[in-house]
């Protein structure tokens, strides 16, 4: 059996997703399993279905969380590992991920990632920034999971109730770090494993504005939620952040878009569900039959 699932999702630039697809292929051993999920765009030219990959399509318009939950839910290994088009890799890549995950406290490995233009390394979600999204620049900061290169026990991914398809497709790394910082699960770095990428790559492809409103429907979900270790500021303080961003067009939209976010009340109920739901999985030890985020796994065409 394969150690580690390794799940591309189609987005957009096939081009992008050829080249990951090509550096996996070159340094992928037989405890690599190589998914690929698409809602109908991919159309395999390669027949890399027949022998080397597992191509998943499911029904045209699931949304990336929907597409990597019905993954993770065919997935025959242990680990899993999102590898966003862009993304290369080297042979050994995962190795020391893998030895850290055999520490059964362990749920997720940081893989860092390297931006291929700037020479920079990202190691996660800044930490000291949550629940705002930031990229951390040192390990010790890393508080956190980004969907590109985080490698994830298959096993507390699914009792988490997988990605949640409620909240923007940007941001479903950040409220995956904040659910998995409720539920007190134990995240390590691991630096001797690399992952190369882009900023276009791996950063969001939405406005200013809808980040930051997004991070504030999450951040004003969690507050509510008991032990999730969110607060929000006073909103004096929060009034106060968007008038010292009227310099920066992009930092000022950011904060405005937070300021209506934090008063967004339409994810509360469906969050809270989700971390109740993913609590009672962990303490049962006992994976959630359907969860609010699950996908059906029978609307798709498995090919081998």
């Amino acid at each position: 059996m394969p150690q580690l699932s390794i799940i591309v999702p189609f987005q957009r630039d096939e081009a992008a997703l050829e080249s990951t697809l090509l550096s996996v292929l070159e340094a992928k051993t037989d405890d690599h399993e190589l998914i690929i999920v698409h809602s109908g765009e991919y159309s395999d030219p390669y027949h890399l279905g027949d022998d080397e990959a597992v191509v998943i399509e499911t029904e045209s318009g699931r949304s990336i969380a929907e597409q990597l939950n019905i993954a993770a839910a065919a997935a025959c290994s242990p680990f899993l590992q999102v590898l966003l088009p862009g993304t290369q890799v080297e042979a050994g890549w995962s190795d020391a991920s893998i030895e850290c995950l055999d520490d059964p406290k362990v749920d997720a490995v940081c893989v860092p990632v390297m931006d291929s233009v700037t020479g920079d390394r990202h190691f996660g979600l800044d930490g000291r920034e949550l629940p705002h999204r930031r990229i951390a620049k040192k390990a010790k900061s890393s508080g956190g999971p980004v969907l590109a290169g985080t490698i994830v026990r298959r096993k507390s991914i699914l009792k988490m109730g997988g990605w949640s398809d409620a909240v923007h497709q940007d941001l479903i790394d950040l409220e995956l770090a904040l659910l998995m910082n409720a539920l007190e699960l134990r995240y390590e770095v691991v630096e001797a494993s690399m992952v190369t990428s882009t900023s276009r790559s791996i950063g969001p492809t939405s406005s200013n504005f809808e980040i930051g409103k997004g991070c504030g429907m999450i951040a004003c979900a969690y507050s509510e939620i008991p032990d999730s270790g969110v607060e929000l500021e006073p909103l004096s303080r929060r009034l106060g952040h968007l008038a010292t961003g009227l310099m920066n067009p992009k930092l000022a939209a950011e904060r405005l878009g937070w300021v209506l976010g934090v008063r967004d009340r339409s994810l509360v109920a469906r969050l809270s569900d989700r971390v109740e739901l993913a609590r009672q999985g962990f303490e049962n030890q006992t994976l959630p039959i359907r969860t609010p985020e699950s996908a059906p796994t029978s609307e798709f065409r498995r090919a081998a």
